[in-house]
């Protein structure tokens, strides 16, 4: 009988842990797969530009929306289009953005599989860090589509986005690679 209270009270507390997001404050975002373009209303990532980007979030309806109708981000409250102009792919874009103290979760999701981007978000001391990497990445010369808060969701105590792309020192890779080399002379070597 008391296994059975056990796995009743167990399945209980799973299942309210997995459905608590559901009350808590939350806001959704998502990401729109690159396509080529560029229009008036987007932020261009200029060729050796310097991180980081600060940008500021625009009204997803009407004429002065930056996202086309056609793209999922249009039916968010507020949106972002950002463009690639640094010369390279992008494989890691982190936004990073305050949020109200009762924010506790805020999903986010890619809307194609075509940049390779998986999408992950945490919330530390008001600050959401938006975190999309993957393989092949924002492709230079394309635009991306990021739109915050489905409509009914309050969206007001959203601050402005910070975009940074991280850059790698050609020093420490070669030394990556420089180690990890010795390690395999040393491996062929043991067994030759």
């Amino acid at each position: 009988m008391l296994k059975q209270v056990l796995k009743v009270l167990i399945v209980s507390l799973m299942m309210l842990a997995v459905a608590s997001p559901a009350w808590a404050g939350a806001i959704n975002v998502i990401l729109d797969d690159p396509t080529l373009g560029g229009g008036p209303l987007a932020y261009f990532l200029p060729f050796n530009s310097s991180n980081p980007y600060n940008m500021v979030w625009q009204t997803c309806s009407g004429a002065n929306s930056p996202v086309p109708s056609y793209e999922p981000a249009s039916g968010y409250q507020d949106c972002l289009a950002i463009v690639n102009n640094t010369g390279f792919a992008i494989t890691n874009l982190e936004l990073t953005l305050t949020v109200p103290s009762d924010f506790d979760s805020a999903p986010c999701l890619v809307s194609d599989s075509t940049t390779g981007f998986g999408c992950t978000s945490t919330i530390a001391g008001g600050i959401l860090t938006l975190d999309f990497v993957g393989l092949p990445g924002f492709i230079n010369n394309t635009e991306i589509y990021i739109g915050v808060g489905l409509p009914g969701e309050d969206v007001s105590g959203i601050g402005n986005p910070s975009a940074s792309v991280p850059t790698y020192d050609p020093s420490t890779l070669v030394l990556v690679l420089t180690g990890m080399a010795v390690l395999g002379i040393c491996g062929v070597r043991r067994y030759a």
